[in-house]
């Protein structure tokens, strides 16, 4: 009995897209979450028992928050790219980009608005997971750059390896 196709399946997926989805996914979850973190007991010195009361803001708010609401637009925009490509869906682009040139761009530019977004952060009362973000844009660059190396053939299924004795040389 065959199995029906269609579905997701990891294997078809090359390493670039893993590595920008994981992270693109990662990010947006930690875009949601403190970036920066102001107490009340840090501005006037635990006056009067008010020393609990701090107030939050994650990477769409705070301190340049128009940065991190462009990184959050961006990104959204990524994982939608990410998934229409792995939908295997025909994709004619008369910009003369690729689809794998397409992510990489994309990619770029919300490390360039999500670098921008943690420098304002980090300057004016940083919490834990701006730097948990700074992490993961280095993982979307990182997964960028892998997407911006591909051939421009490159279909997201990686190459089935050779069956050859040759050892995968050719002359």
């Amino acid at each position: 009995m065959e199995k029906p196709s269609g579905g997701f399946d990891m294997a078809n997926m090359s390493m670039a897209s893993k590595i920008i989805l994981g992270g693109g996914i990662l990010l947006l979850i930690d875009s949601f979450l403190s970036w920066q973190k102001v107490c009340v007991s840090d501005v006037l010195g635990g006056l009067g028992g008010i020393s609990d009361f701090c107030v939050k803001a994650n990477a769409w708010g705070g301190s340049g928050g128009w940065a991190g609401l462009l990184m959050g637009i961006l990104l959204i925009v990524l994982l939608a790219w990410e998934a229409v490509q792995l939908s295997n869906m025909q994709m004619n682009l008369s910009i003369g980009v690729t689809p794998s040139q397409g992510s990489a761009y994309l990619g770029f530019a919300v490390v360039a608005f999500g670098l921008l977004k943690f420098v304002l952060a980090v300057t004016n009362e940083p919490a834990l997971f701006a730097w948990v973000g700074l992490v993961l844009l280095i993982v979307i660059a990182y997964g960028s750059w892998m997407k911006f190396q591909e051939p421009a053939g490159a279909s997201a299924t990686p190459p089935a390896p050779s069956s050859g004795g040759d050892g995968g040389f050719s002359a």
